[in-house]
Parts: structure tokens; sequence; C-alpha cells
């Protein structure tokens, strides 16, 4: 390398497997959040009628729609929070260029990249920096943190 002239950059990209294995664990804490989420759905729609008499009533149930959209919003938001999910944390991963922006995009786009089937979710063995398509849109990039 020539004299005055600068090293390249090194940013620790985080490992495929390692991004596997945290949206693994994020997953099974969204599946909890919507066991818990469907238990109280159901709950709410049985105390307020009994399903053998007769129909439930619209305003009856917006109680159970409102807590499907608490669900989705609640869930996409703890997708939104990249590296501060408990899947990350775990595994030592840190989100560089996050912000508000960044945030609401990777949790709205988390579930269209999950359920286009998971396309999303493998891109980062396609793309060089390993990068999902949540991150890709989003301007966001994982990294991983060395161990103390």
């Amino acid at each position: 390398m020539p004299a005055g002239a600068a090293e390249p950059l090194y940013i620790p990209i985080v490992r495929r497997e390692a991004r596997l294995v945290a949206a693994a664990i994020d997953l099974v804490v969204i599946g909890l959040f919507s066991a818990v989420c469907l238990v109280m759905a159901t709950a709410a729609m049985l105390l307020q009628v009994d399903p053998l008499e007769r129909d439930p009533s619209a305003a009856e149930w917006a109680v159970g729609y409102a807590i499907a959209l608490l669900w989705f919003v609640l869930s996409s938001l703890y997708a939104g929070l990249g590296a501060r999910t408990l899947g990350s944390r775990l595994l030592r991963l840190q989100e560089l260029r996050s912000g508000p922006r960044s945030f609401v995009i990777r949790g709205f786009m988390w579930w269209p990249s999950l359920l286009c089937l998971g396309i999303g979710m493998w891109w980062p063995w396609i793309d060089r920096q390993g990068r999902s398509l949540p991150d890709m849109l989003s301007g966001s990039l994982l990294i991983e943190i060395s161990a103390p």
C-alpha cells in the first residue's frame, strides 16, 4: 500500500448463521406473544357472547379485531427493533445507521419479507454485505460485536 493511503475500513458484518438463529429466537418470542393474543381474543369473544344462542354483533367482533390489530402493530414494532430484540441481544448483534425511520420500515417490512416464502430472511446469503431485505430498505446494517 502506498504511503499516505488509508486502509479500507473493516466492518464486522454479522455471520449469516447468527442472523438465522436470532431470527428463530425472535419468531419464538412473536409466536408466544401471538398465542397470548389469541387466547385473549377468544376469551373476550366467549365472555361476551354465547355462540350457541346467537351470532355476535359487529361491536362484539370489534373486540377481537382490536386485539388482532394490537397484535400486528406490537409484533411489527418488536420486529422493527432490529438489533434490540431478544435474539439479537443474545447473539451480540448491533445495528448501524438506525433511527426512527429505519425502525418503522424494518418493522413493517419484516412481515412481507417473511410471508413471501421467507425470501427476506434468506436474502443475507445472496447479499455481499449479509443484509436482509428489511435492512436494505431501511438503510441499516447489522454487525456482530466480539465477546469481551
